[in-house]
């Protein structure tokens, strides 16, 4: 959102992320200088920056030289990057723009957008052995179409909304041609759709968040107080914000229900109509009445004073909330495994890549197996499977103990894949061998923390970590510093790969130690 000498201003992303009335509100407010805000946002202000945005703009960048290379003096951009400098070249008829500049469309506020390609209408873009390129399909009667590169393999409903408005600012412009417009979807596919469908689909989106804008400026917000709560309704769009911190800060300082671990935001609604809005409320809340979903609001009031006391005291506990359940956990095997799968989901091809496979013994053993392409995850992925038949046939009552469901999940797609070890991997599911430890434990216990990780976890059985690799998305912020070093700096690279492979290790063992303490719970 900008405020501009005409008024109000809005782009895609501010209508992607509009079903978050605060990130909306927030905007909003910013231009419209409330008292206060300022200060506040440039104190938590953290630029949006991610692997996926990092490789979503490298994909963008590949796909524009590789038309560059391809169609040499077809492909132009405006210079310098404006609405009419674009029109000038729209007028050239250059048949591939990129970096255009949009504005304008049919709504009540301007929009302003930048569509990564705009393709005359007499050209269709195509893959070939030299990447992207385009060609041209009988004459051209006037106009383009709008495209956008994602690294997607789907075209989610919001890239759909974003082209169309493009598409309908290409209409109000007189600038749109008679063809479909689309994605670049990151497996190096199209996906076209008609102009009107892409519009119509993007009118109820944009009306809603126009009556919302509306609504606030009739409302002269002059204040912070004025803004209401400064938390953010929805996480889908938090990686594009620019203030999470903001959010995090407000929901500790007004003690917010969304520090309840588990609690959905239908619940949350539901709470704040019978007056419940906080933590501590939740925590002071006796027993449900028949107003109440009995067994989750216990639940979640249990949550809510464990997590209320660790916020008092500083002192962690927890509750065995299911005992029959915890109960059911397979007694320790000396064949047993504790296993954890490191992924990375930008490789250059579809599904990502599984780059190391690491797991532990019963007696605490580490093994793993590390890949950089296809061949080596098909490698790791066949020693793997073998390890663990191998395993099974002197062990047949171990288990392989994991910590939630991407490790399945991702052998079910290699064996799919390789078309090696399905039968074998589909006997292992069924008959139980793999054992997902986080439903045991989101299901049996309840813990004094905001999170259910292994992480969080750690805090109960005194696990300390040895690797300098915190989260998950470390391992692969790491794993993407190791790819870019590889061919530079083999012994840099090779430090970094030591890293990712101690923070698995010190995963698979983390595994291994809530087991026992699990064990001992029972």
């Amino acid at each position: 959102m900008r405020k501009t000498s005409t008024g109000l201003s809005f782009d895609s992303r501010d209508l992607m992320r509009s079903q978050c009335s605060h990130c909306t509100r927030l905007s909003m407010a910013r231009e419209l200088q409330v008292a206060g805000l300022q200060e506040l946002i440039d104190e938590f202000y953290v630029k949006p920056d991610s692997l996926a945005i990092r490789y979503g703009m490298k994909y963008e960048a590949a796909l524009e030289n590789e038309l560059v290379q391809n169609l040499g003096e077809l492909v132009k951009a405006p210079q310098p990057q404006t609405l009419d400098a674009t029109l000038e070249l729209m007028s050239q008829g250059v048949p591939v723009i990129y970096q255009g500049v949009l504005k304008g469309g049919s709504g009540q506020l301007e929009f302003s957008g930048r569509p990564d390609f705009l393709l005359r209408g007499d050209y269709r873009f195509v893959m070939t052995e030299a990447g992207l390129s385009a060609t041209q399909i009988g004459d051209w009667t006037g106009g383009y179409t709008a495209w956008d590169a994602k690294l997607s393999a789907t075209a989610k409903p919001d890239y759909q909304i974003q082209v169309g408005l493009y598409a309908d600012a290409l209409r109000v412009l007189e600038q749109e041609a008679k063809a479909e417009h689309g994605l670049i979807l990151g497996n190096r596919e199209f996906a076209a759709f008609s102009a009107d469908a892409l519009i119509a689909q993007m009118l109820q989106k944009r009306q809603a968040y126009e009556a919302s804008v509306a609504t606030f400026v009739q409302q002269e917000p002059k204040t912070l107080s004025d803004l209401g709560e400064l938390v953010c309704e929805a996480s889908t769009y938090c990686e594009m914000c620019e203030y999470p911190a903001l959010c995090k800060h407000f929901r500790h300082q007004t003690n917010h229900l969304q520090l309840v671990a588990g609690i959905t935001k239908a619940q949350i609604d539901a709470l704040k109509l019978l007056g419940i809005s906080t933590v501590r409320q939740l925590a002071e809340l006796d027993e449900p009445t028949e107003k109440h979903s009995i067994e989750v609001i216990r639940k979640l009031a249990l949550q809510a004073r464990l997590q209320q006391n660790f916020f008092d005291t500083g002192v962690r506990s927890q509750v065995v909330a299911d005992p029959e359940l915890l109960s059911g956990l397979p007694e320790a095997n000396p064949g047993d495994l504790f296993f954890d799968l490191e992924g990375f989901t930008f490789f250059g091809e579809p599904g990502g890549l599984e780059y190391l496979w690491g797991w532990v013994d019963a007696k605490g053993e580490y093994f793993y197996r590390w890949a950089d392409d296809r061949a080596g995850e098909e490698q790791a992925f066949e020693a793997f499977m073998e390890a663990v038949l191998v395993n099974r046939k002197r062990y047949p009552q171990s288990r392989i103990y994991h910590y939630a469901h991407y490790e399945k999940t991702a052998l079910k797609k290699l064996a799919a894949r390789t078309g090696k070890y399905e039968y074998e991997l589909m006997q292992l599911i069924e008959t139980g061998v793999f054992v997902d430890l986080y439903k045991l434990v989101d299901k049996a216990l309840v813990i004094s923390e905001e999170r259910y990780s292994i992480k969080n976890l750690e805090n109960f059985y005194e696990f300390d970590r040895s690797s300098d690799v915190k989260e998950a998305m470390g391992s692969m912020e790491f794993y993407d510093k190791y790819l870019s070093t590889l061919a530079e700096d083999e012994d840099a690279a090779e430090k970094l790969k030591r890293q990712v492979i101690a923070y698995n290790r010190d995963d698979c063992a983390s595994t291994l130690a809530l087991y026992r303490w699990l064990l001992d719970l029972t």
